[in-house]
């Protein structure tokens, strides 16, 4: 996407201080192969909106946040997926989200 500003691949954590923040990525996949198109939804544990990025070619999506339960939600063409996890101040967490064809 041209003029966003965003590193092809995702952002790097180089240089990055995650002391003071919970990282949760990870990797959209429909069926056996990465969603080329879509979007991730960060949603509270009040199921309340935080934040959406689209996902990379790659499937891949990035959200950095403070320690607590969140839910994931992949959305792309035709389906999507609800993931429930626990992030934690330090820490990168890592999802694998699968949406069967």
């Amino acid at each position: 996407m041209s003029g966003c500003g965003a590193v092809v691949g995702g952002v790097s954590l180089d240089n990055i201080d995650i002391s003071t923040q919970a990282v949760i990525q990870g990797v959209i996949t429909y069926g056996d192969v990465p969603a080329s198109v879509g979007y991730a939804r960060l949603l509270d544990r009040n199921d309340e909106f935080v934040a959406e990025v689209p996902i990379s070619k790659q499937g891949e999506f990035r959200f950095f946040t403070v320690s607590g339960d969140w839910t994931i939600v992949a959305l792309i063409p035709g389906s999507n997926s609800r993931t429930q996890v626990t992030a934690e101040l330090g820490k990168v967490l890592d999802v694998d989200i699968v949406i069967p064809k």
